[in-house]
């Protein structure tokens, strides 16, 4: 009977504990105030997209460091023509792609992709491809395939979901 009770005490013991949290890379890596953050893995390194008050508003994409210890930019900071709402961030074969709520182009949906050098980014498709201006943006990619759902003002607020066309320059 004790060790019944010492078990029955020991799993309500265990179970009233909390699990922590632990900082990777260190906090506050943005440098500012970040908006809309987006978070996706590659091969076990994390990525972060969002809206960067620190560079106009525009996006910026920050990877862990392969020392585990800080964060680095992803090609350049602030990268987006305009202000970045909404974004998204997924990872295809190693290349981060990021769609957004684009504001230099009356507020519709833009993705963007790291240029194969690493350096830089460059539009996928067009720029500002949705009816009319756009919210809350969500990318995913398959086989190769970049797709993006959003609520789309320009059909009566309602959601709408693109795909990049085979060609790669529309959607």
């Amino acid at each position: 009977m004790k060790k019944l009770l010492f078990l029955i005490a020991l799993f309500v013991a265990t179970t009233h504990l909390q699990a922590q949290w632990t900082p990777v890379g260190g906090v506050g890596f943005s440098g500012s105030e970040a908006y809309f953050t987006s978070l996706a893995i590659n091969n076990g390194t994390p990525y972060v997209a969002y809206k960067d008050a620190g560079n106009a508003n525009k996006a910026t994409v920050m990877k862990l460091n392969t020392a585990g210890t800080g964060w680095e930019t992803v090609g350049t900071a602030g990268f987006s023509a305009g202000e970045a709402n909404y974004t998204s961030l997924a990872i295809y074969n190693g290349t981060p792609y990021v769609a957004y709520v684009d504001g230099a182009n009356a507020n519709k949906a833009t993705v963007m992709k790291l240029n194969t050098a690493g350096t830089g980014w460059e539009t996928v498709g067009t720029a500002g491809f949705s009816a009319g201006s756009a919210s809350y943006t969500s990318l995913a990619i398959y086989n190769g395939t970049p797709y993006v759902a959003y609520k789309d003002a320009g059909n009566a607020n309602k959601a709408t979901v693109k795909k990049l066309n085979t060609e790669g320059t529309g959607w």
